[in-house]
Parts: structure tokens; sequence; C-alpha cells
């Protein structure tokens, strides 16, 4: 089986609403999609966002099997590249639902992102007190009176902690 490489790919005036097998059916051309998410506006006015991912090679069927794929090589990571590029050509010249909408890469040849998301989930299933630590820490970073980077610096924090004891172990 071949190994995974995922890309992010950031779509920007989205007409209000739009759903996400909508948005997929614009993207998926360009090889399998990981993930679609779209963030709600903060007013109904805003035009909207989202941030597709797009990955090569397959994901097998367990948890397990994804956490111990290899790095994917270079010629993977080239074909995604050249698909990402592909489809943000394709969505800087459409329109949806009368929307002129923008495309840029957000993330480029994250070589691991499915594989971490795989083995953290792993971590927490396996660790109750790891699992426990990490959703106090998300918690406390969402307290009722902290803003978006509070909330993000816990986040980071909690993820570089689960990162050094995942490599401890």
């Amino acid at each position: 089986s071949r190994n995974l490489a995922c890309s992010t790919i950031y779509v920007r005036n989205l007409p209000v609403g739009i759903s996400e097998e909508k948005l997929r059916s614009y993207v998926e051309n360009f090889g399998p999609v990981y993930e679609i998410h779209i963030p709600k506006p903060n007013n109904s006015d805003m035009a909207g966002i989202a941030f597709v991912k797009l990955y090569t090679g397959e994901i097998p069927s367990t948890v397990e099997e994804v956490a111990q794929l290899p790095d994917p090589s270079a010629q993977e990571i080239n074909e995604l590249n050249e698909r990402c590029a592909e489809a943000i050509s394709y969505l800087n010249s459409v329109q949806i639902d009368g929307s002129s909408i923008g495309a840029a890469i957000a993330r480029k040849n994250q070589l691991d992102t499915i594989q971490f998301n795989a083995r953290f989930a792993l971590r927490k299933a396996r660790d109750p007190e790891f699992a426990s630590m990490h959703e106090s820490r998300r918690q406390a970073a969402r307290g009722p009176n902290t803003t978006s980077k509070d909330y993000r610096a816990g986040y980071a924090d909690g993820f570089k902690d689960g990162v050094a004891s995942a490599n401890s172990n």
C-alpha cells in the first residue's frame, strides 16, 4: 500500500450555507478528500470559508494500521502538490451560486497529519491519564473569559506535551 501525504487548501468567498457535499463535488475530481471543514461565519453577511484536505495513498481500515504507515515518498508528495495546484487553479476560475471563489494552499506537505491523528487517538485510548490530562487542558483553555489566542496556546501546550510524552514511551 502507498503511504499518506496530506495538504490543506483554503477556499474563500463561498456562498453562506454551502454544504460539505456541494463543495466536495468541486474538488473530488482532483483526488481523494480526507476532510472538509467549513467554519461557521461570525455573522450572516460574511462570505464562507473552508479548509479542504486532499491526500495521496490509501487510508487503511484500522487506526493501528494508519499509525504504523511510513512517511510518503518524494514522488507521492510531488503528485499531491500537482493535484493541489490543479484544484486551486480550478477553484480560482469557478463561481458557486454567483460567488467567485478563491483558493490557496493553507498547509503543504503535511507528511504525517493523518498518521499523527491516528497515533494520538491510540495514545488516548491506551492511556486514560494522558486522555484526561489532554481534555482538562482543552477545557481550561476554553474557559468562559478566554480568547481564541488563549485557546490556541493551551492546545499547543497540550500538543507539545503529548508529543514529548509519546516519544518518551
